[in-house]
């Protein structure tokens, strides 16, 4: 097997979820390292300097994601990385997010669940990469 192209970190407290998810961009081609919670997904990310997050909403509290979304996008050694959040919460709570500079500072706003070709797809373009 050739080398990974990029990192991806995959931060959410649905265990089986990540397992899912984690096998399905290691299939594409990913490095993927698992976070199941806030604290050890910054842990993490400041540790491994992921090429992309890809963070849940609401983990152990409702606001979890959101201050792990902006505790990442403050932290100058992680400026290059690409932030994708990937939740059920408008569903939950009947709002619909969009990545904004100062609420949630994401790259992409995706909601759960979502297709695995969908997932794939979107870690690509926003890494600049396409399917090989």
């Amino acid at each position: 097997m050739s080398e990974p192209r990029k990192t991806i970190l995959l931060v959410d407290d649905d265990r089986e979820l990540v397992a899912a998810h984690k096998l399905l961009l290691e299939q594409a081609g990913y490095k993927v390292i698992v976070a199941y919670d806030g604290q050890s997904g910054l842990e993490s990310a400041r540790a491994e300097k992921p090429d992309c997050v890809i963070l849940d909403i609401i983990m152990g509290s409702p606001e979890e994601g959101f201050e792990v979304c902006r505790a990442l996008r403050a932290d100058p050694s992680l400026a290059d990385a690409r932030l994708l959040v990937l939740t059920a919460v408008g569903q939950k709570f009947q709002m619909a997010f969009e990545p904004d500079r100062l609420w949630l500072p994401a790259d992409r706003f995706l909601e759960k669940p979502i297709d695995p070709d969908t997932l794939v797809a979107e870690v690509e373009q926003v890494l600049g990469e396409t399917f090989t």
